[in-house]
């Protein structure tokens, strides 16, 4: 194994090297922070519910804003915005931990508080993950990508069990306070980032274009439409684990803090064991193969903890469940950065992101008003049955990307207008001619629906194709495509947007007519009234 395919080669990067430590470490406090609000809560109230309502008080704001924090992430500086949502997280940590000192916590502040940390991570997320591709060379990204998730699952296996010691110890006050303390470190790395600027000469994206883009390009991207269903459910179904866990451990096992601590701690050493097992996994068994098995694995362990009331038995199933939830969501987040290029990727890991929070958030007020109403052993045993349910009825759907590697590298193609035009000018039509033997006519028109779908997710707002009834010869036909856009820039960004495997598609088209490439128009909106005529064309 050369040095740059090694699974290490990233941590030869003092910058990567220092971000890995201090988010690792910054991670052992988020988990310090959740044993320390589960155990209070648990001291306040007996009610399921509102155990729960903390995991969805977290996990909700990812629902809201990880899609806007991915737009953010795509079109601002990444290191800027981690320095902001690093320095939010701080100060919520630090409030929190001033209101427990007080003796000012209630429930409703609880979650409040939750809530506002979970904000800070919904922001964070998307720009964190995209930024890999920042800190390592090309041929070392799915190593960073790994080592980042092995470092999570570390922090998962050690947080839990630390926060355990410092409640039972210290109390929930000090968990709270050690969380704040462990972002200082991410904090000062970032600072000392010398991120280099990315350099382009097209205009500033807008906020609220980039977010229909980025909802655009989801919606007309099949191998991420996919990821999205089977992650999705597969987070709903299993979220019992994490929001009833308290409510088992604390109320039916009769544990501890520290003992409470060391069982979530479970969920992570499995999961770091999966981390260990995968690539051995991974050589025997097909990557949807192996998403259907951990999921089975998975829903099996939900199953078991609706009937076992023993420690040992509790934290056995809880090791299997780590390692089923590590390698599902594992084998999801390498599809999505696999399944989209790059001026899209955070936007592409928000959707992805609130789709995971969403499905958290309302599986854990879902399992605990079942919880509340049946018993919580109820509740996992019919999150079983949905799970199994759900892996049957998504086994057809496969995550291309992790069989067939495409190659999503920029293929630029620049846009030449007859005259200047200013970027804010449009909308834009752009025309394309294409002369067809009749023959080809069917295998045409099935070509030009994929060239109609990267179109779309590229940025067209409006894409149709006509048919000349006046033939131009004998045995030809005359095909118009015409796509819009919104403005000059945006189509600008639209050559831009499009890789080596779009190319390939156009090219497929083109081959298809009696010209090697269309005749190209591109049209102005001729109304002095530019918001007006925009209305009129996409109402």
């Amino acid at each position: 194994m050369t040095d740059a395919k090694s699974p290490f080669a990233p941590l030869r990067s003092h910058l990567f090297l220092a971000i890995w430590i201090a988010a690792m470490a910054s991670n052992v406090g988020t988990w310090v922070q959740s044993v320390g609000e589960k155990w209070l809560m648990a001291e306040i109230t007996r009610s399921p519910l509102l155990m729960s309502l903390i995991e969805t008080g977290s996990t909700l704001p990812m629902l809201i804003l990880s899609m806007p924090g991915g737009a953010i992430a795509d079109i601002v500086d990444r290191r800027r915005l981690l320095l902001t949502t690093q320095a939010w997280m701080l100060l919520a940590a630090s409030a929190m931990a001033i209101f427990s000192a007080l003796h000012l916590v209630t429930p409703g502040l609880l979650i409040t508080m939750s809530l506002l940390l979970g904000v800070g991570a919904a922001l964070n997320a998307p720009a964190w993950q995209a930024s890999v591709p920042d800190l390592v060379p090309k041929d070392q990204i799915a190593a960073g990508v790994a080592l980042n998730s092995a470092g999570f699952n570390v922090s998962r296996a050690v947080g839990p069990a630390l926060g355990g010691l410092v409640v039972g110890w210290l109390g929930p006050t000090w968990a709270f306070a050690l969380n704040a303390v462990s972002f200082v470190g991410v904090l000062v790395v970032l600072k000392g980032w010398k991120r280099q600027p990315v350099t382009t000469d097209l205009p500033a994206e807008r906020f609220s274009a980039a977010m229909k883009v980025g909802l655009r390009y989801t919606r007309h991207r099949k191998e991420l439409q996919v990821i999205l269903v089977r992650g999705g459910s597969f987070v709903f179904f299993g979220g019992p684990i994490f929001s009833l866990l308290p409510t088992l451990a604390i109320h039916h096992l009769n544990l501890g803090s520290s003992a409470f601590g060391l069982l979530l701690g479970c969920v992570g050493v499995g999961a770091v064991a999966s981390t260990l097992a995968l690539p051995t996994l991974r050589a025997k068994v097909t990557p949807n193969q192996l998403l259907a098995l951990a999921t089975a694995i998975f829903a099996t362990g939900l199953l078991v903890l609706a009937f076992v009331v023993r420690v040992i038995p509790v934290a056995l199933v809880l090791l299997v469940c780590g390692g089923g939830w590590l390698t599902v969501l594992s084998t999801c987040n390498t599809g999505v950065q696999l399944s989209v290029p790059s001026w899209v990727r955070a936007r592409a890991l928000g959707v992805y992101i609130t789709v995971w929070g969403g499905a958290m958030a309302g599986g854990a007020a879902f399992w605990g008003w079942v919880g509340e109403h049946w018993g919580i052993h109820t509740a996992f045993a019919w999150a079983g049955v949905g799970m199994f349910l759900m892996l049957a009825l998504t086994a057809r759907l496969k995550i291309q990307a992790l069989h067939e590697p495409m190659d999503l590298s920029p293929h630029r193609q620049q846009a030449h207008a007859p005259e200047p035009i200013h970027p804010d000018e449009g909308p834009i039509l752009t025309v394309l001619e294409y002369r067809v033997p009749e023959e080809r006519k069917a295998a045409f028109q099935e070509a030009m629906r994929e060239v109609r779908r990267i179109r779309i997710r590229d940025g067209a707002v409006r894409w149709s194709l006509f048919h000349d009834l006046a033939p131009p010869e004998p045995g030809q036909l005359r095909f118009v495509e015409s796509f819009l856009s919104s403005s000059w820039g945006e189509h600008l960004r639209q050559h831009h947007r499009a890789t080596v495997e779009d190319r390939a598609v156009f090219r497929r088209a083109y081959a298809l007519g009696i010209e090697a490439k269309p005749r190209i128009r591109h049209l102005v909106g001729a109304w002095e009234d530019r918001d007006s005529l925009l209305d009129r064309i996409f109402e």
